[in-house]
């Protein structure tokens, strides 16, 4: 489709997954990683020069403003910001949870979304057009026992992302968040072990999913949201009324 997309967590997962199938619709892909760790394994999955990896810590907002300053010389446009990048430490109760392991998940599930669209908008802005995909999870629409840092972080992913729609009504920007539901990837076996995760949805059929958001195929309204879990569609919200 010969769309430029910005890309976060892009080297493994579900951000591997999208990666392989915008480059295989003819999209360029600049794709994010916090460290280098898995370019290899990235780079062969995804044998292409429009598959372009930079690593940074994009919980900083110098980072992220050189980062995206970089892109932007390159490619000349940003069509598509994809904010897949996440955090999910272990299962803990409210009462047990460290500061420190709390503000984790608030830097990688919400900070790096709003650092990235915030240097992202004025680029699409000035085009007069562009799309916004937030990946946040069924977790950010209830909250889930032992699992709140994560849940209140991705709730902020939907908040966030109903603000820069309704502060972009007339500009050519769409905003949608995506919820999925439990992925079989390293995270969920982490957390819950690898028999579990092979109960969930693939990261391959997800991207399918979120590729057909991005394209229109499926229609979510800007601001408003889709939850994907057990392999389909569960819901598709309109945003809030103002």
């Amino acid at each position: 489709m010969n769309r430029v997309i910005v890309l976060t967590g892009a080297s493994r997962g579900l951000g591997l997954a999208l990666a392989k199938k915008f480059i295989a619709s003819g999209d360029t892909v600049f794709g994010i990683s916090r460290t280098r760790t898995h370019w290899t394994a990235a780079k062969k999955a995804v044998s292409s020069d429009r598959f372009q990896l930079l690593s940074g810590d994009i919980t900083s907002e110098k980072t992220v403003k050189t980062i995206v300053a970089g892109i932007l010389r390159r490619a000349g446009r940003v069509d598509l910001l994809l904010n897949n990048a996440g955090y999910c430490g272990p299962l803990t109760r409210v009462e047990a949870l460290s500061l420190a392991e709390f503000r984790k998940h608030l830097k990688g599930n919400l900070l790096i979304p709003f650092l990235m669209c915030q240097a992202v908008l004025p680029i699409m802005l000035k085009q007069k057009h562009g799309l916004i995909l937030n990946v946040s999870s069924m977790a950010g629409t209830r909250a889930v026992p032992r699992l709140f840092a994560y849940s209140a972080a991705k709730s902020g992913v939907l908040a966030l992302s109903q603000a820069i729609a309704k502060e972009n009504l007339d500009t050519g920007i769409k905003c949608v968040t995506v919820c999925p539901g439990g992925m079989n990837t390293a995270m969920r076996q982490k957390l819950f072990g690898a028999e579990d995760a092979a109960r969930q949805q693939t990261a391959e059929f997800m991207a399918d999913m979120i590729a057909q958001v991005a394209e229109g195929k499926i229609e979510v309204l800007s601001g408003g949201h889709i939850v994907i879990r057990h392999g389909k569609i569960t819901g598709i919200f309109p945003p809030p009324a103002a």
